[in-house]
């Protein structure tokens, strides 16, 4: 009885947090006056009080972020109330309201920890340890619980991660698989630096600069990073055979390569261009993705050019070794490839040609003048949502559908696949949960890095920011 009466009395102190809304005039108030807003709907007063220990203490914990209330659907206002709001409690129904308008049915786990990571984000996903088989995970919510850990002295992995983190997302599963292997002979912990409270001081301390990021330690000391693949059986195997990461190997210079492409110099380059009468020169930077991609096809054209015993060359120029060509040419990014004839230059052809070896042969033997730039397709009327780093997130965030393409203006397939893609966005236009999105990936790296995207066009759909898929489909 004693107990019963303390926890009866902690109810009552906690329910002083939860607004009790008996009528439909009170609640329409609610609405309108406060913003953010998670209504409890119990069919009885007595199923109220038992949630009121988490409830309440979430109503204590987020005062001045969110509003919490409850309606007893048994009585005769409450009743009409509930079936209004077509709440259904069996015993209890949560319910979220933002800027006045219903927003979601809370369906996640029923603690204090996730009904407050919800009321700051509801699109977000929910915490980390209540996804499934995440129960081997030992998830730290402070640098002290980490510290902690680290002294116990066992080999440990620890995986610093970000709610958002396309990465990370799909890292989690893969950890989590490689927790319950290992389960009693390595720790595998996982910690939020972005949405902790110590995120700054732990970000500082193990200078993480980006997501995930995973440490691993023994013996109570930071060992060194993780350097395996991202599979269960990889994580296994590494953690068997902890190794400190091998230096990267410098990337070999394309121009120490055994190819038929010219490589030009500061002194070499304008005897060149005088001596021959057809010349495209290739300026690249040796880390640009687009320009790797260009390369096998830039070679293997310069090799047909050989065996025809061609008159046209094709060369290349490393722009960031030899700045003084690339700021005569106002080379501003990459690749870029210009035309040269009779010693003079003549076109700016980096739109110009089809890029691969055939399209790049084609060209040099009856080069045209390029076309007119096309409009930006961001200037395009269309219902197509166009989206950058900064607006990204909190775009897809706030959408039951979403598909987005990942697109390079000069890529081919993109251009042969915008048409339909509009067409297909005017015909949800209407529909406020869906969005027709596009990424400029040549302008926006940080998002396209974050999804994977490797080729062009790359449509992924997702709900609520979550749950992506490739689509595989026709276009």
């Amino acid at each position: 009885m004693a107990i019963q009466t303390v926890e009866s009395k902690k109810n009552a102190e906690l329910s002083k947090f939860v607004q009790e809304i008996d009528n439909a005039k009170a609640f329409k108030k609610l609405l309108r006056t406060k913003t953010n807003v998670l209504v409890l709907f119990a069919e009885s007063e007595s199923a109220a009080s038992k949630s009121f220990d988490v409830f309440g203490e979430t109503g204590k914990k987020s005062k001045g972020t969110a509003t919490l209330a409850w309606v007893n659907c048994a009585d005769k206002e409450g009743k009409k109330l509930c079936k209004k709001q077509k709440a259904k409690p069996s015993p209890t129904e949560i319910q979220h309201y933002k800027d006045g308008e219903f927003s979601s049915i809370y369906d996640r786990r029923f603690s204090v920890k996730s009904l407050l990571a919800f009321l700051k984000d509801p699109k977000s996903d929910g915490p980390w340890e209540e996804e499934e088989g995440a129960q081997d995970v030992v998830h730290l919510e402070s640098e002290k619980q980490l510290n902690k850990l680290i002294k116990k002295n066992k080999p440990m992995l620890v995986m610093f991660y970000a709610p958002w983190c396309g990465y990370c997302k799909r890292f989690k599963p893969v950890f989590s698989e490689a927790a319950t292997e290992l389960k009693g002979e390595v720790i595998l912990a996982g910690l939020d630096a972005e949405g902790n409270k110590d995120a700054q001081s732990i970000r500082q301390t193990y200078n993480i600069t980006g997501f995930p990021k995973t440490l691993y330690f023994d013996k109570g000391k930071r060992q060194f990073e993780y350097s395996g693949g991202h599979t269960k059986q990889e994580v296994v195997d590494w953690l068997n055979d902890p190794q400190e990461p091998k230096p990267k190997e410098p990337e070999p210079s394309w121009s120490d390569g055994d190819t038929d492409v010219i490589h030009l110099t500061d002194a070499t380059f304008d005897p060149f261009i005088q001596e021959n009468k057809k010349v495209m020169v290739f300026f690249y930077a040796p880390w640009c993705g687009h320009c790797k991609n260009l390369k096998p096809e830039w070679e293997q054209a310069a090799s047909i050019l050989k065996d025809e015993e061609a008159a046209e060359k094709l060369t290349a120029v490393d722009a960031t070794q030899f700045k003084e060509l690339g700021n005569r040419y106002k080379v501003t990014g990459y690749p870029t490839v210009i035309y040269f004839e009779d010693g003079e230059q003549k076109y700016d052809a980096s739109s110009a040609f089809q890029r691969n070896a055939e399209g790049i042969v084609e060209y040099i033997k009856d080069p045209k003048p390029p076309p007119p730039p096309e409009k930006e397709w961001t200037e395009v009327e269309s219902d197509v949502v166009h989206l950058g780093d900064d607006s990204f997130k909190s775009t897809v965030k706030k959408k039951k559908h979403a598909i987005i393409m990942f697109y390079a203006p000069w890529c081919g397939h993109c251009k042969k696949a915008k048409p339909e893609y509009q067409n297909a966005a005017a015909q949800f236009a209407d529909d406020k949960k869906v969005v027709f999105g596009a990424v400029d990936c040549t302008k926006n790296p940080k998002t396209c890095e974050t999804y994977d995207v490797k080729g062009y066009p790359t449509i992924y759909y997702m709900s609520y920011g979550k749950n992506e898929q490739k689509y595989q489909s026709g276009r």
